[in-house]
């Protein structure tokens, strides 16, 4: 992809083409708040630190930068980001059920499929029905249990169809299931004494635990217990609560995933 770049008459502004469509033929222009609020693309790119807002048009994506920031320091992870916008075959506009979707892809699902060099593209959703590609990285019984995941969190999806070939190549099954050995390593001990010590017991007031399940490329993989597994107020104790604590008081971790299996939940806390 060869993305050109137009500086504007005020600094602040840079418009980029990448050569691709980014709005629908027929849709008007996208201004900074619709943007913000619609668009998977512009929330991609607003989470670049310096990038002020976003506005999209017919072929082109306008930024604003802050003023504290240079186009020289901004413009190379501006490319990566529309680069990996139209790499992950995420649409560039999308409605609620989308975009909790693509949220729960890039949260939970692609951080442990890349971990093993594979990839998930969304193609479409319609009518109930996603359809998502898996390329490597895993297998006919990992696509299950995204299966799984995906449609517990979000109820709009009705079935999940999977295209291409399953890959022979599983993702092991500690990544979704857990082994009984405890993970070693510095990371790893960081990780399962912060549980230890403040995280597991906040939650076991709710008859739930988190366990560590592994810490790979500087990544931990945790699984939901007790009453945390199949909780409806899973995702916040996750993302507000474990995530969070871990990324915090461990800095060397990038990445914080949720291998539970919610459905199988017998005794949720919240159904």
């Amino acid at each position: 992809m060869f993305i050109q770049t137009h500086p504007l008459d005020d600094p602040a502004y840079m418009r980029f083409t990448p050569g691709e469509a980014v709005l629908p033929m027929g849709t008007p222009n996208m201004a900074e708040t619709d943007a913000a609020e619609l668009s998977p693309l512009a929330r991609r790119l607003l989470r670049i630190e310096e990038v002020e807002a976003v506005a999209l048009s017919l072929d082109d994506v306008t930024i604003r930068r802050s003023e504290s920031s240079e186009w020289y320091i901004l413009k190379p992870a501006i490319l990566g980001a529309i680069m990996e916008h139209y790499g992950s075959g995420d649409p560039t506009v999308a409605d609620s059920t989308t975009t909790r979707i693509l949220e729960l892809l890039d949260d939970r699902i692609r951080p442990a499929v890349e971990a093993y060099g594979g990839e998930v593209l969304f193609k479409r959703f319609a009518d109930g029905t996603l359809t998502l590609e898996l390329i490597g990285g895993g297998g006919a019984k990992k696509r299950d249990m995204m299966t799984n995941i995906i449609t517990h969190h979000v109820p709009d999806v009705t079935a999940i169809t999977w295209i291409g070939d399953a890959p022979t190549a599983e993702i092991p099954d500690w990544v979704f299931n857990g082994t009984e050995e405890v993970p070693t390593g510095p990371e790893a001990e960081a990780v399962l004494a912060l549980l230890d010590e403040k995280i597991n017991p906040a939650v076991a007031a709710h008859g739930g635990r988190i366990s560590l399940v592994d810490v790979t490329d500087h990544v931990a993989y945790v699984r939901m217990e007790g009453g945390c597994q199949g909780c409806s107020a899973s995702a916040v104790t996750l993302q507000q609560g474990v995530q969070n604590a871990i990324l915090t008081e461990v800095p060397t971790i990038q990445g914080v995933v949720d291998v539970t299996e919610h459905a199988l939940g017998d005794n949720p806390f919240f159904s």
